[in-house]
C-alpha cells in the first residue's frame, strides 16, 4: 500500500557465441523499512508474507514495477532482451492471475515476449498438471519461463518432460561446490546435459568468481548469474 518495494536487477550473461541481443537480466526486490529507511532482503519479509497470504499481492506489485518503469524509460527498455521475473508458488494456483497479467501487458508498450517468469521446481511440481496449465496459458501472452533452483526438488524425468520451460537454472549450492566436490560438478554437468537434450538453456546461479566462470564453461553451461559477473544495483543504476 506504501509502495516501499524497490526493484534491483542482476545480469545473466551468456558463457559463449549466442544469438543473444540486448540486456538479459533478473529483477530482484528489497523492502525499504517505512520506519528506520533499511533495505530489507526478500528473507526479512516474504516469510511473513507467505504467512499472511500476500505473496500474489507482491508478484503483482513486482510485475507492475518492472513495467511501469520499462514504459516511463522507453530507451532503456529497448535495450532488453530478457527481463526475469519471480513468481510464488501461490500465483500458479491464482485464478486471477493470469487475467491480471494479460491486461497489464494488453496496456504496456513492452513486449511479453521479453518476459521470463521463474518458478520454482518445488512449487511447479506440487501441482503438475496446474503449473503446465499456468505455463502454457501465459505463453499465449508471449512469456517464457525459467525453472528456478533445479536439482534441490525431485528431478523426477516425468514432469522435466511435461514442463514446457526455456530455461532450467541450475541451483547455486552445487555450483558454489564444484570446485571441491566431485558431486556438485557432476550434478551440474548433469542438468546441463539434460537441460541440451530437452531443446532447453541453462543457468548457472552463484557464479561467484572467474574461477566458477571458467570451470562452466569447460561444462558447456550456457549462462552464469552471480557476484562473479556483476551485483543487484538498483534498476535506476543498473541501465545508468
Amino acid at each position: 500500500e506504501n509502495h516501499a518495494m524497490e526493484l534491483h536487477c542482476q545480469s545473466i550473461v551468456p558463457l559463449r557465441a549466442s544469438g543473444d541481443r540486448g540486456r538479459h537480466f533478473e529483477v530482484l526486490l528489497r523492502l525499504r523499512d517505512p520506519r528506520t529507511g533499511q533495505l530489507m532482503m526478500p528473507g526479512e519479509f516474504m516469510p511473513a508474507a507467505e504467512r499472511f497470504h500476500l505473496v500474489t499481492r507482491i508478484d503483482r506489485e513486482v510485475i507492475g514495477l518492472t513495467l511501469d518503469w520499462l514504459e516511463a524509460n522507453p530507451q532503456a527498455a529497448a535495450s532488453v532482451s530478457t527481463c526475469c521475473i519471480n513468481l510464488s508458488g501461490d500465483a500458479l494456483i491464482d485464478e486471477g492471475f493470469i487475467g491480471f497479467v494479460a491486461e497489464r501487458l494488453r496496456r504496456s508498450s513492452f513486449p511479453g515476449d521479453r518476459l521470463c517468469f521463474e518458478v520454482t521446481e518445488t512449487s511447479a511440481v506440487r501441482d503438475l498438471a496446474r503449473a503446465q496449465r499456468f505455463i502454457t496459458e501465459m505463453r499465449a501472452l508471449g512469456c517464457r519461463f525459467a525453472l528456478d533452483d533445479f536439482g534441490t526438488g525431485f528431478c523426477s524425468f516425468n514432469y522435466v518432460r511435461a514442463l514446457d520451460v526455456d530455461f532450467f537454472k541450475i541451483d547455486g549450492s552445487f555450483v558454489r561446490d564444484m570446485d571441491s566436490s566431485p558431486l556438485a560438478e557432476a550434478v551440474v554437468r548433469s542438468i546441463n546435459e539434460i537441460a541440451h537434450v530437452l531443446g532447453k538453456h541453462s543457468i548457472a546461479e552463484h557464479t561467484e568468481s572467474e574461477r566458477d566462470r571458467q570451470a562452466l564453461i569447460a561444462l558447456g553451461v550456457d549462462y552464469a548469474q552471480g557476484f562473479g559477473i556483476d551485483r543487484p544495483v538498483p534498476i535506476a543504476d543498473y541501465f545508468a
